[in-house]
C-alpha cells in the first residue's frame, strides 16, 4: 500500500522530535512525551518540563493556532492570570502538512473537583481574568472573519431556533424533549449586547482553565477562538463551572450587566450545551456528563427540569 499522506500521519512523539530536528534543533534533544491534556482540536505533547508542541490535528484547525500565535503575544503581558508564551510556529512540511506551535507549559489542573471554598476562589480569579481581557484595546485591530470571536453572542433567530429543535429530539433519551423545548422558549429573547465588541477568549470550558490545589488560577489556556466578539461567549461556562454562589462571585469580578448575564445564559444553554452535548455524548462521557449538568443548572434557574 502507498504511504499515508502527511494529514494522514497520526501526531505522535517521534514525529515531533523529527520535526523539531529539521525546524528546532537546539529543542531536538529534550524528552517528548504525549500529553493528557489533548483535546479535539490538537494534539499536544509536553516538551521537556517547561514546553509543549501543539498539532493541529486537522487542517480546519490551523487558523485557530495562527490565531494564537498572532495575537496571543500581544495581549498575554497585559493580563493578570498566566496565559501560554509563543516560543515558535514551525513550517508545514513533507512529514506534517501544517504549521505547529512550541509554547510554554503552564502547571495546574482542570477544575473538576472543587469545594465551595475553591469554587469561590476560582470564580473570583476568573472573573478578574475575563474582566481585563475584556478591557484590552480593540483600536485598529480588523474586525473582519479572521478577528471575530466565532462565538460572538448571535441574536436569537430561527436558524438557533431550529438548532435547539434538533438538538431535543437527537437527546430524547437522556433529556425530555419538551423540557429542553419549553426551557429554550424561556431563554431565547434576550436584550441585544449593551457594550462594544471587546477581546473575547471564547472557549473558557473546565479543559481550558488551570487552577491550584486550593482553587486559585494559575493559568488559561487555548487561545485558538480568541477574537474581537461579544462580551457574553467568555461567560457561558459559569453554569458547568460554579455552583450558585460561586456563578454570581464569577459574575461580579468579571462586571456582567444584566443583559450581558442574559444573552450568556442563553447561549449557554444551545450552543457548548445541548448542541455540543448532542455532539459528544458518545466519543467524550466525561465532558458529555459536564454539559448536562451545566444545561440542567441553566434549565434550573428558569424552572424547567429537564428529566
Amino acid at each position: 500500500m502507498p504511504p499515508p499522506s502527511p494529514a494522514a500521519v497520526p501526531p505522535s512523539p517521534s514525529l515531533v522530535t523529527r520535526l523539531l530536528r529539521d525546524q528546532l534543533p537546539h529543542l531536538a534533544d529534550l524528552p517528548v512525551r504525549p500529553s493528557p491534556t489533548s483535546g479535539s482540536s490538537n494534539a499536544v505533547f509536553r516538551l521537556g518540563d517547561d514546553l509543549a508542541v501543539r498539532m493541529p490535528r486537522e487542517a480546519r484547525y490551523v487558523p485557530d493556532l495562527l490565531t494564537e500565535a498572532r495575537w496571543l503575544p500581544q495581549l498575554g503581558p497585559s493580563l493578570p492570570t498566566p496565559v501560554p508564551e509563543v516560543v515558535a510556529v514551525g513550517r508545514p512540511s513533507a512529514e506534517l502538512d501544517r504549521p505547529w506551535s512550541v509554547v510554554t507549559w503552564l502547571p495546574g489542573e482542570v477544575p473538576l473537583a472543587l469545594t465551595a471554598d475553591d469554587e469561590e476562589r476560582l470564580a473570583r480569579d476568573l472573573g478578574t481574568f475575563v474582566d481585563a481581557l475584556h478591557a484590552l484595546p480593540v483600536a485598529g485591530v480588523p474586525a473582519g472573519p479572521e478577528l471575530w470571536g466565532y462565538r460572538s453572542g448571535e441574536p436569537v433567530t430561527d436558524t438557533i431556533d431550529a438548532w435547539a429543535d434538533e438538538a431535543a429530539h437527537a437527546l430524547a433519551d437522556l433529556l425530555d424533549p419538551t423540557a429542553v423545548r419549553e426551557a429554550w422558549r424561556r431563554l431565547r429573547d434576550v436584550p441585544p449586547a449593551s457594550a462594544p465588541p471587546c477581546w473575547v477568549h471564547t472557549d473558557l470550558s473546565p479543559e481550558n482553565v488551570l487552577c491550584a490545589d486550593d482553587g486559585h488560577l494559575t493559568g488559561v489556556v487555548d487561545f485558538g477562538g480568541l477574537g474581537v466578539g461579544d462580551r457574553s461567549v467568555d461567560l457561558l461556562y459559569a453554569w458547568g463551572l460554579f455552583g450558585a454562589s460561586a456563578r454570581a462571585t464569577f459574575r461580579s469580578a468579571a462586571g456582567a450587566d444584566d443583559a450581558t448575564w442574559a444573552r450568556a445564559r442563553a447561549w449557554s444553554f444551545v450552543g457548548p450545551g445541548i448542541l455540543t452535548l448532542a455532539t459528544y455524548r458518545r466519543t467524550m462521557p466525561a465532558r458529555a456528563a459536564r454539559l448536562t449538568t451545566m444545561v440542567e443548572a441553566v434549565a434550573a434557574e428558569v424552572g424547567v427540569r429537564l428529566r
